[in-house]
């Protein structure tokens, strides 16, 4: 049995290292060597049937043992578990004696790492904390790491970790960098030391956003006149933004230079507009090239400037004074001439490019005015107005009762308003041969043509007729107008 309970005791101090492993016998100083060899059991013995009067597991008493000079010690029970564990022949080295044997500690630690709870901005350093327990178990100089990943499992570029060491708490921070791309990230933090690696542990970071917003500018005008008169006094400049950002909106030199504060906001996205003067800070007015310049920056600290240039002129509007002479040739657009009356060209001799009017000097048409009438259209391109405004329009014709004729005569004129063609200043003139105003009108804006067209001209129309008989010559016409130009 003592092979036995040598298996069975090696067994049990590999599973309970809290209890000791048995010791082998010592031989007694007073028994005989050959009585302890015979008081040893076969294994076979150790199965046999207890004897008549003493209780299975009962310690025999000294001396009661055939052969038996020593007290037997006390046997550990063998647990089935255990004798299942040894293989049937095989002997279990014992352990040395006196010596129990303990399991190998396994490492255990728990990484705790801490970030800000607000996302760092892409390219901002962060503190990462550390504070790992257990650290005794990592051994000596335990070392910290950090890796930071993003959402599709792929690295940034940038530093990508940097160790510390922990102090005897377990407790250490490093800074880490923010990556600057756009994307979701995650930051892991471990540790190790001389045992080996440790747990790990894997915080979310959040979303960089490394786009900058987009603005959009555009000015109603190149060039403005900040000259009070009416004409481009302001420019307004328009600004669409994609995203929520703050601004300011401003007025610069090429250089850089403050001049004028348009306005700002910390929160808008859309469209705004602002209205330039063309005076600075102070109140003055000023002139050259600047520039309209937006600077913004979203939640993430992305920063966009655009600007656009824009001239302030110091010319102002003025009025100046337009007066043209032309001859009855060069004014002619359209005539119409009744089937007995003519226009003759010229009108005398001795005035050139001059017209006549001549009613049924062909024939006579009593009640028929179609056959009896005869008239002129006329047309005279005007200047320009900057801002296609006129005024004090004066129309002349030079003429009278044809040379050497004695009978009276009269001549209708008058002004075609464009927007019906309907007639104006309506006018009857008779003999006298002179200078005589057909139209005098101090808003004359209304009868001219194509005034704020870019692709013609600015025209005045005006027609010159007669019938029943009459005969009128028409040498020159006049034309005086007052338009604005800048200066």
């Amino acid at each position: 049995m003592r092979i036995r309970a040598l298996v069975a005791a090696a067994a049990v101090a590999l599973i309970v290292p809290a209890v000791a492993a048995f010791a082998t016998e010592t031989p007694s100083t007073t028994t005989d060597p050959s009585e302890t060899t015979s008081a040893e059991t076969t294994p076979a013995e150790s199965q046999s049937a207890p004897e008549s009067g003493t209780e299975p597991g009962t310690e025999t008493e000294p001396g009661t043992g055939a052969g038996t000079q020593t007290e037997p010690e006390p046997q550990p029970e063998t647990q089935p578990e255990t004798q299942a564990e040894t293989e049937p022949g095989a002997e279990a080295e014992p352990p040395a004696a006196g010596v129990a044997e303990e399991p190998a500690a396994a490492v255990v630690t728990t990484v705790v790492i801490t970030v800000p709870a607000t996302t760092p901005a892409g390219g901002a350093t962060f503190p990462v904390t550390y504070d790992v327990e257990n650290v005794e178990a990592l051994g000596a100089n335990p070392v910290a790491n950090w890796t930071i990943t993003a959402s599709n499992g792929t690295s940034p570029s940038g530093p990508q970790s940097a160790p510390i060491t922990l102090d005897a708490d377990g407790v250490g921070t490093v800074q880490a960098t923010m990556p600057t791309a756009t994307g979701t990230y995650r930051i892991t933090g471990f540790v190790e030391g001389e045992s080996g690696a440790t747990d790990s542990v894997t915080v979310e970071l959040g979303s960089v956003d490394a786009t900058k917003p987009v603005v959009t500018l555009s000015r109603s005008l190149t060039t403005f006149y900040p000259y009070p008169d009416g004409y481009r006094d302001t420019v307004t400049a328009k600004m669409t933004v994609n995203e929520t950002v703050g601004y300011t909106a401003k007025v610069v030199t090429a250089g850089g230079t403050l001049v004028r504060t348009l306005g700002s906001s910390t929160s808008f996205t859309g469209t705004t507009s602002y209205t330039w003067n063309g005076k600075n800070n102070a109140g003055t007015r000023v002139s050259g090239t600047f520039y309209v310049r937006i600077e913004a920056k979203d939640k993430a600290g992305n920063a966009t400037t655009v600007q656009i240039s824009v001239a302030a002129s110091a010319k102002k509007l003025i009025w100046k004074t337009y007066n043209r002479t032309l001859t009855a040739a060069d004014a002619l657009n359209y005539k119409y001439v009744g089937s007995c009356s003519t226009l003759k060209a010229p009108a005398r001799s001795d005035w050139a490019e001059s017209r006549g009017l001549r009613s049924n000097v062909r024939c006579k048409a009593p009640g028929d005015s179609a056959k009896a009438t005869v008239y002129t259209e006329n047309v005279k391109c005007l200047p320009k107005s900057v801002d296609g405004n006129y005024r004090n329009l004066t129309l002349k014709h030079y003429g009278g009762r044809p040379k050497g004729y004695t009978k009276n005569v009269y001549v209708v004129t008058t002004v075609l308003r464009p927007s019906d063609w309907s007639s104006r200043q309506i006018r009857q003139f008779g003999n006298s041969v002179t200078w005589k105003t057909m139209a005098s009108v101090a808003s004359p804006n209304s009868l001219i043509q194509s005034r704020t067209s870019t692709q013609y001209c600015p025209a005045l129309w005006w027609t010159a007729g007669l019938n029943s008989s009459s005969r009128y010559d028409i040498w020159k016409y006049s034309v005086g107008i007052q338009y604005r130009v800048l200066a």
